[in-house]
């Protein structure tokens, strides 16, 4: 399906990530889908997720507080799994509600990229997810709440795994913008009399991606690991031929 038809699908930022140049090929289509919540989907829109996608699998990366206020639509066949990659209370929270509050909207992005690169619960939930995909080699959905961090991030190391080239990475990771401008400017009117100028602002800025963000995210890495791949077989434990089996499944 293409993006047009995607887009159509009246999912917030949903996307196949498939099709890139990659090593020695491209990477898949209609393989690895990302996306932002899956809350309240019509039913055509699941039917199309069913029958067209064919997805077998959706990965929650939300909290549990997320999923109980706004739970995922079941996909008939599609198997269900949240891993929870921010999982300490303590940690750079981006949910709506934090992110309205904090004032230091910008800095307090950049620890959120922190979190994800280093924190014990993302690193163990990455491990989980990339493992899983060698596994399941069936389209699938992963998503969080508006597709953006922890799904971004996820996307980026998919595509570099892949050997996808930093500028198609990152023009993956800030096409979020562009999906989410309706989405967002929902979200700016509905709190635009509930907010001062200050918070809204904080609240904008909170809603997109800079690729500052995603570069700290990976000068994060090689700043603790030394490199990328000492990252995977270090910080997320995956095996020393985990990109060699990842491109023999993917890349085509």
């Amino acid at each position: 399906m293409n993006s047009q038809k995607l887009s159509q699908l009246g999912i917030t930022n949903l996307r196949d990530i498939g099709g890139y140049p990659a090593a020695e090929g491209r990477l898949k289509a209609g393989v690895f889908f990302r996306s932002g919540e899956l809350y309240q989907l019509p039913t055509e829109t699941i039917t199309a997720l069913h029958k067209q996608l064919a997805i077998k699998k959706i990965f929650d990366f939300r909290r549990p507080a997320e999923i109980k206020n706004r739970p995922d639509s079941s996909i008939p066949t599609a198997a269900y799994q949240n891993i929870n990659l921010l999982a300490i209370p303590a940690q750079a929270n981006p949910s709506l509600r934090n992110m309205v509050i904090n004032p230091h909207m910008d800095h307090y992005m950049f620890s959120v990229y922190s979190e994800l690169a280093l924190s014990d619960s993302a690193r163990n939930g990455y491990q989980l997810f990339l493992n899983e995909l060698l596994t399941l080699k069936q389209p699938l959905i992963f998503h969080c709440f508006a597709g953006k961090d922890r799904t971004g991030f996820a996307a980026a190391l998919l595509l570099k795994i892949a050997g996808v080239n930093k500028d198609d990475i990152f023009n993956d990771y800030l096409a979020t913008n562009q999906a989410r401008q309706q989405a967002n400017q929902e979200i700016l009117n509905e709190f635009a009399d509930r907010l001062s100028p200050k918070k809204l602002s904080a609240l904008k800025v909170s809603l997109n991606v800079r690729a500052e963000y995603l570069q700290h995210a990976f000068s994060e890495i090689e700043q603790h690991y030394g490199s990328f791949n000492n990252y995977l077989t270090t910080g997320l434990q995956l095996s020393p031929d985990y990109v060699t089996k990842f491109r023999q499944q993917f890349i085509e």
